[in-house]
């Protein structure tokens, strides 16, 4: 066959069975899921920053210091008690179910209001945003579940179109519940999806039926203690996560306007670009060679409320960036708003043609994003390979008393403490060891941390140690005990 003879169509193959795909995907995504999960604990057995903020956070308190809503903690604690406190494992198996769930949430979701082929078109979507298939197999963790949660919301109204009756309001108010104790920027996308509903009649009068008080009364008895601890606590406690939004974007810089976020409203328009832009670029060209390109799948009141969802939480987001004078926004910021871009990719643009490129490019993103989290693991130096057990040992060795582990990075603080079960990870004691790196001197900001009454019972002690992988760079840390009566501050932060 000659180049000039040559027929694209020629490559696409029988027509896709969308039906056998749909009866394995789950059992895909479950060993998709245990795939990763054993690469996650070959790779390493520290934790990384996202994972360290939970140590001394699993108390099953109401609320906690790193001004996120208590589920994943608890959902943490739980796993701890199960795996004997395998931190490691605990922290692993937590995020990567949500994240199967999210992927089961997705597929069923779409296949229920579209038919088989929606359904694993919308898993597929996910291999193309960089939040589901690269962040959350490595760090996150408050993120995956809020995703999750509002995906389970969107299921919960596909029960209700199906004809499920008032178990689908139970579901609808459970994950709503699950949302708002899972992460506050849920309340975007609630909002958002709710006043949606109310444009697109034929919902609001299936969703806002008698029924929806078992969703309401789900929601509040959930939700009313988290409320009440936040009204008790300090306010940095429950809105420290805002000062984020105001850290400053570099390249955004020449347009930080007084009094407006006009590079705040930017930094949201980037960021949504890296968050769905992929995916919509990409199920796009799948069209191309689609004549005539197939009309929308499933239910046109579905699709309207799904893309209201996604405009009304994103003009609201960009409104307040703009009048709060915020500077930056990271893409994890506006998960939930825009959880549904999966389902709406496989809702608006069906493939027929385009599906079996679509097949093979979604499952080399699955395996890639996995490989590459792997080489930088192996290969590079991120922090969770640092040699946190070189250290641990030399601390152990100078003064084998329970210590409290003090440091300006919380994951270095609670790597060691963790390998010592030693505080924060658990119990109390008197004596401070803070930890910090390089040989210089302990910074300010790290001293100005310990009580006032603090004095040193120590020298300064340096360790150098390669980091764990195969590019064995040394890590120099630095350590020194302090003895004291007072409480130390708590550590609690992350992302």
């Amino acid at each position: 066959m000659t180049w000039r003879k040559f027929n694209l169509a020629a490559l696409d193959g029988p027509e896709i069975n969308w039906a056998w795909f749909a009866r394995r995907a789950p059992r895909i995504i479950a060993v998709y899921i245990i795939l990763v999960l054993a690469l996650r604990l070959l790779l390493s057995r520290f934790m990384e920053i996202d994972e360290a903020q939970f140590v001394g956070a699993v108390d099953f308190s109401w609320i906690y210091s790193n001004s996120h809503p208590p589920l994943y903690n608890w959902l943490v604690r739980l796993a701890l008690e199960l795996t004997g406190w395998n931190w490691v494992l605990s922290l692993a198996l937590v995020r990567l179910s949500l994240l199967g769930l999210y992927h089961w949430l997705v597929f069923d979701t779409a296949r229920r209001l579209a038919g088989d082929r929606a359904g694993v078109l919308a898993l597929m979507a996910s291999a193309f945003l960089p939040q589901i298939v690269w962040m959350s197999i490595q760090t996150t963790a408050h993120t995956v579940l809020v995703i999750a949660a509002s995906i389970g919301m969107i299921h919960a109204l596909a029960l209700m179109r199906s004809g499920k009756g008032n178990i689908a309001y139970v579901w609808f108010g459970v994950w709503a519940a699950i949302g708002a104790l899972a992460k506050y920027n849920f309340f975007i996308f609630l909002i958002s999806f709710l006043v949606a509903a109310l444009f697109t009649p034929s919902i609001r009068r299936q969703l806002f039926s008698r029924p929806f008080w078992i969703s309401i009364a789900i929601f509040v008895v959930a939700f009313t203690p988290v409320v009440i601890a936040s009204l008790k606590a300090p306010l940095a406690a429950t809105a420290g996560r805002m000062a984020k939004l105001n850290q400053p974007a570099e390249y955004l810089g020449g347009i930080d306007l007084p009094y407006i976020g006009l590079d705040g409203f930017f930094s949201l328009i980037v960021s949504a670009v890296l968050w769905a832009g992929l995916a919509f670029i990409v199920y796009i060209i799948g069209r191309t060679r689609d004549h005539p390109r197939p009309p929308a799948d499933g239910d046109a009141d579905v699709r309207k409320l799904l893309l209201r969802t996604i405009f009304i939480g994103m003009a609201a987001f960009a409104l307040l960036v703009l009048v709060a004078d915020y500077h930056s926004v990271a893409q994890r910021y506006m998960a939930p708003i825009l959880a549904p871009t999966a389902i709406l990719l496989a809702l608006y643009l069906p493939q027929i043609l385009g599906a079996r490129n679509l097949l093979f490019l979604s499952a080399c993103m699955f395996v890639v994003a996995p490989v590459a989290f792997a080489s930088v693991a192996l290969f590079g130096t991120p922090r969770f390979t640092f040699p946190y057990d070189a250290v641990s040992s030399a601390i152990r060795a100078q003064n084998p008393a329970p210590a409290s582990i003090l440091s300006n990075r919380q994951d270095d603080a609670a790597n060691i403490a963790v390998l010592l079960h030693w505080p924060p990870e658990r119990g109390s004691a008197s004596d401070i060891v803070i930890v910090w790196q390089d040989n210089d001197a302990p910074a300010e900001e790290l001293l100005a941390q310990l009580p006032a009454d603090a004095l040193p019972t120590s020298p300064v002690t340096r360790v150098s140690a390669p980091v764990r992988n195969f590019s064995e760079e040394l890590r120099t840390f630095s350590f020194q005990r302090f003895s004291s009566r007072s409480l130390v501050p708590d550590q609690s932060s992350g992302g």
